[in-house]
């Protein structure tokens, strides 16, 4: 028996200091990972009320690795009991758990997968190294399946000095366990470079500009830019991807009064996508609750008008000269006019030459303003040259009037276009705009501006963001307004282009609402983000973006060369290198005139002006004929 007890007693300190031999080689790999990382905090996790943690060595790893990170790291020793949930994080950490050898720290993984946010912001900052000694391989598989449930991706196992395990969430047969080459100098490897066919959910629906579904939409996707962003990800993932429309028909996505959401930003909530790829801008109410990836360009919120209409033609003749222009030339004529008729007064006390009226001289001052012949000259030449330089001042001033009026004519003015929100008042328009629209616009603007956009107003629901509501309303009422993205109000201008006249129909008030970034979003704690945004860059950074915003333009219909031209213009697309080519272009662009009746009324006015003005002046004459032959009648 003595025999019996003194092996037993052997074997008990031959364990103990197995343990305690590997204890520092366990700290020391644990360190090594966690320096290697360099994270701005490293947090290292015990159970305080656990009854394994008490035993000598456990104490022992948990001092030489506070030991080791502490003197290297910025760190900080937390309890598993002080957190429910592990907290929301800032900036990247490496959280390390230190876990009782074998079965006696199952209970304490139950705790700790259950404590694993998966809400967690930023999910690819944030690394995770689970020291448990002596851990079994289904252990480990079962450890890592509840932290893949929970959305994380970067965890290894160290159950031994030189034993560390990954796991692979995308295993050809699901997840598979992976054993690190020892003295290797990269842990967290990325493990999202071959999904395997893993189902890619997308949130996406139907953009006229941007995403034109295929058929079937649930998996050939869309084309145009966004449609391509989802194909080209999900081709080099090797993911399958499935497309996911929003039930509600709410397209993007808004706050409800009770907290909840609608669209695509409800089923990323709920799990049911991965990412939601229409660009779009987020609102203040929802970005609390998503992951936005980098945003590389901006959505502009903008007003779109109807564009300034012509000035009537009859104008031509009074704004071929500014208002000063006419006082100047008015108190000009009164001048010569008073002048003439003191020399005439003059001339005929001294020389007794035929008296001119003033009504004669006014007559006769006009007509050779107008260009017609003198009836005939006074003898003085004082008077003589005093004519002349009248006549010279008229040529002048008539020849560059006329010259003026001619090209008005053919080269039509328009009223002065709309681009302040403060020169909407006397135009009496109704606005009109999705939801987001004014939502996202009421807090970029005054008060005061904003009830001038809501005055007259009607709100859209977020189901006709998915095509041109606006051209079937711009059809009825020619005093629509609209809250658009500049995107989308390029092309209903370059839609719109009247061509007949040359000009667009609709105009973008150069005030623009409001301008925010323009992104794709994903679930909290999404734990693709770091790969969807490295892919998106290099697009960027490759010019995809820029190429298939190009072929888009080229495959979309116009009405007319001169609306693909319009387009080109406001979308300041030149397509040339060279001088020569530059100006070539400008020769291409340059304005055509269409002689439409509407430019060419001015003439009829003159004429109709003409022919009122002759008949008044045949009454006036035949009413002065008439009353002086009445009252030569009544003197005999």
């Amino acid at each position: 028996m003595w025999i019996l007890f003194g092996i037993f007693l052997g074997l008990s300190s031959s364990t103990a200091t197995n343990i305690y031999d590997t204890a520092p080689n366990l700290s020391e790999s644990s360190c090594r990972i966690a320096r290697t990382e360099a994270a701005q905090i490293t947090y290292i996790y015990r159970c305080v009320t656990c009854v394994a943690t008490s035993s000598v060595s456990y104490l022992e790893l948990e001092q030489d690795l506070h030991l080791c990170i502490g003197a290297q790291l910025p760190s900080c020793i937390r309890s598993l009991e002080a957190h429910e949930v592990e907290p929301i994080r800032e900036t990247n950490s490496m959280n390390i758990f230190l876990i009782p050898a074998g079965d006696g720290g199952q209970p304490l993984v139950r705790r700790i997968v259950d404590m694993l946010n998966p809400r967690q912001q930023r999910r690819h900052f944030h690394k995770y190294l689970f020291v448990w000694p002596e851990a079994s391989e289904d252990q480990l598989r079962e450890l890592f399946e509840g932290c893949w449930s929970k959305q994380l991706l970067f965890g290894l196992a160290i159950t031994g000095p030189e034993t560390i395990y990954d796991f692979q969430p995308f295993g050809e047969q699901g997840l598979q366990l992976t054993k690190l080459i020892f003295g290797t100098d990269v842990y967290y490897v990325d493990k999202l470079k071959n999904l395997n066919g893993f189902e890619l959910r997308f949130s996406m629906f139907r953009n006229p500009l941007r995403a034109l579904p295929l058929d079937p939409v649930e998996s050939k996707g869309y084309r145009a830019t966004d449609g391509n962003v989802a194909r080209l990800i999900a081709e080099k993932l090797n993911a399958t991807a499935k497309y996911v429309t929003p039930r509600d028909n709410e397209a993007y996505g808004r706050c409800l009064p009770n907290g909840s959401f609608t669209g695509v930003v409800k089923d990323l909530m709920n799990g049911e996508t991965h990412i939601g790829l229409n660009m779009r801008f987020v609102l203040e109410c929802i970005s609390p609750y998503v992951e936005h990836l980098y945003p590389h360009n901006r959505v502009v919120i903008c007003l779109v008008v109807p564009a300034a209409r012509m000035q009537p033609e009859y104008l031509i003749f009074v704004t071929a000269f500014q208002r000063t222009v006419w006082h100047v030339l008015l108190a000009n004529f009164l001048i010569f006019l008073v002048l003439l008729s003191v020399l005439y007064h003059l001339i005929w006390k001294i020389i007794g030459e035929t008296r001119c009226r003033w009504y004669d001289a006014c007559e006769m001052l006009f007509k050779t303003h107008l260009g017609q012949p003198v009836d005939r000259f006074s003898g003085a030449s004082s008077l003589r040259m005093f004519l002349m330089g009248w006549i010279l001042f008229s040529y002048v001033l008539t020849t560059i009037y006329f010259g003026k009026l001619e090209s008005s004519f053919v080269q039509p003015s328009f009223e002065e276009e709309v681009d302040t929100l403060d020169q909407l008042v006397p135009l009496g328009l109704r606005v009109h705009g999705v939801i987001t629209m004014f939502n996202a616009v009421n807090l970029s603007l005054s008060k005061e501006h904003f009830d001038l956009l809501t005055k007259s107003h009607r709100v859209h629901p977020l189901k006709d963001s998915d095509h041109f509501y606006e051209l079937s309303i711009s059809r009825r009422n020619k005093k629509a307004a609209f809250i658009m993205r500049i995107d989308k109000a390029k092309e209903f201008l370059a839609v719109t282009y009247n061509s007949e006249v040359g000009r667009p129909t609709y105009h973008i008030v150069k005030q623009y609402l409001r301008s925010l970034p323009g992104t794709y979003i994903l679930p909290m704690g999404s734990p693709f983000r770091y790969k969807f945004q490295s892919m998106l860059s290099a697009f960027y950074e490759h010019g995809f973006f820029e190429y298939w915003r190009q072929m888009d333009v080229l495959q979309r219909s116009r009405t007319s060369g001169q609306s693909e031209e319009f387009f080109e213009q406001l979308d300041e697309q030149t397509g040339m290198d060279t001088e020569d080519a530059a100006a070539d272009t400008e020769e291409w662009r340059k304005k055509r005139v269409v002689l439409t009746l509407d430019i060419l009324q001015g003439a009829f006015y003159l004429w109709f002006i003409g022919i009122l003005l002759s008949i008044v002046g045949f009454v006036l004459e035949q009413g002065y004929f008439h009353w002086r032959r009445t009252n030569l009648v009544y003197k005999l």
